[in-house]
């Protein structure tokens, strides 16, 4: 189905204001646990931007944010402050460099990805801190600020120029998110 750059163009920017919403209620706990609709629409609407753009690890970040969306409904209630040790970065930094090179030898072996170990990097990286934020580790905002500044080069050079202008206001939110975890 061909879809016209115009329509394309209001696709993302739905998404984009959806992104934000739910971003901004998140952060000032406004409309908890509601607020994940927002994430959820967002979400559907990028990874089919993404397959369009032939960036298909982006595409599965997007499905495993809708997914993450839905438990947020229940990690909302139900779910402490979580707060790991330095140890545990580390394994997960290690094995997210890990998985993000063999995802990135898949992709650049086994599709026309254009942008393999860019696209793999961002989506095994966002997975582990999306765990973070859905569970409340406030030093989740520490791996917002690399992952959202790689993605907003990859979307960029994909032409979803709205989607890094998304990626690029994550990243100030990331930005200032990390100084409240220093600062507390």
């Amino acid at each position: 189905m061909q879809l016209s750059d115009t329509l394309i163009k209001i696709l993302e920017g739905i998404a984009v204001v959806f992104g934000l919403l739910f971003t901004f209620l998140y952060l000032n706990d406004i409309l908890m646990p509601k607020g994940f609709f927002f994430a959820i629409a967002g979400a559907a609407i990028f990874m089919f931007l993404c397959i369009r753009k032939e960036i298909y690890a982006e595409s599965f970040l997007h499905l495993f944010y809708i997914l993450t969306g839905i438990l947020g409904f229940y990690f909302y209630e139900n779910t402490p402050v979580s707060e790991w040790d330095n140890n545990w970065h580390f394994y997960l930094i290690i094995a997210s460099l890990l998985a993000t090179l063999f995802v990135g030898f898949l992709l650049k072996k086994n599709s026309n990805s254009k942008l393999p170990y860019i696209d793999a990097f961002t989506t095994v990286f966002s997975l582990g801190a999306t765990w973070l934020m859905i569970t409340w580790e406030p030093t989740n905002w520490f791996y917002w600020v690399v992952i959202n500044s790689v993605t907003v080069f990859l979307y960029y050079r994909r032409g979803l120029k709205m989607g890094a202008l998304l990626y690029a206001i994550y990243l100030l939110m990331a930005i200032q998110g990390s100084y409240d975890v220093l600062m507390s």
